[in-house]
């Protein structure tokens, strides 16, 4: 399967569908981690923890420069430059992405700390060796795994760490998902298994996989269910007679990806 061309993966998160993800997501666009601690979480709650678990595992520090690959409306991104003091160049395939991005930058003082560039991370605007650390924060799947870790490589220096979200097929996962999510969502998926292979040929040390998937794929249409309810006003303002259907889109396809993907942590090192 191929992956498809970055102008239509950005028709995606331009769309109304797409710049509606973050008001669901407390202001991400990446799904959330649950505990028996945290079952009572919402959706962005558990986003939010997420990214905090993500911040958690790297190595960066001030003065040092971090690469956010698929940086979506760049909450993630803020996030690390408040905890660790580095900047942060996101790149995102998303114009609207971008731009808001780039507000809340501002609208938070962040600007010196977080750039925001509108473009394909398949070709970052960076030199050769120019990030101390970097991640692919549930976003490669959209870009071609070989080519994407390329990349990636490219721009970060000897030493670095990178890591990365990813939604692992499962030996169930079936041909007919696989097409399904390829043609609405413009993703490809792999199995855990064949990361190995792809960061050694990207030039990275696989430091670590760490499945999570108990601890996001079962909570995710409940969650959503909830969210997707406490939104509903802003939802009918947006879509409205269109709203049912809507949601009934979204609760399908969180069904669909919970029934055929895991969730995973990848941590590397650029050798």
């Amino acid at each position: 399967m191929q992956t498809a061309e970055p102008e239509v993966v950005a028709t995606l998160y331009d769309s109304p569908e797409g710049q509606f993800g973050p008001t669901l997501f407390g202001g991400h666009l990446h799904w959330g981690y649950w505990d028996a601690e945290t079952a009572g979480a919402s959706f962005a709650a558990a986003a939010d923890r997420l990214a905090e678990i993500m911040i958690e595992r790297i190595r960066i520090g001030p003065g040092q420069r971090f690469v956010d690959l698929g940086c979506g409306v760049g909450q993630p991104a803020a996030k690390l430059a408040r905890a660790t003091g580095c900047q942060v160049d996101g790149i995102t395939i998303s114009g609207s992405q971008q731009r808001a991005a780039t507000a809340m930058a501002e609208a938070e003082g962040l600007q010196d700390r977080l750039r925001f560039f509108h473009g394909s991370a398949l070709e970052i605007p960076a030199e050769d060796a120019s990030y101390d650390g970097g991640w692919f924060f549930e976003s490669i799947f959209h870009m071609g795994h070989r080519a994407a870790l390329l990349e990636a490589a490219r721009v970060l220096k000897p030493g670095a760490t990178l890591l990365l979200t990813d939604l692992p097929t499962l030996p169930t996962t079936s041909d007919e998902f696989r097409d399904f999510v390829q043609e609405h969502i413009h993703s490809v998926f792999v199995a855990k298994e064949d990361y190995p292979a792809l960061m050694a040929e990207a030039g990275f040390e696989l430091v670590e996989i760490e499945d999570i998937s108990e601890n996001v794929m079962p909570w995710l249409v409940p969650k959503l269910t909830e969210a997707l309810e406490e939104h509903r006003g802003t939802l009918v303002e947006m879509f409205g007679e269109e709203t049912e259907k809507m949601i009934e889109n979204w609760i399908f396809l969180f069904e669909y990806m919970s029934e055929n993907l895991g969730y995973m942590v990848v941590t590397a090192r650029k050798k």
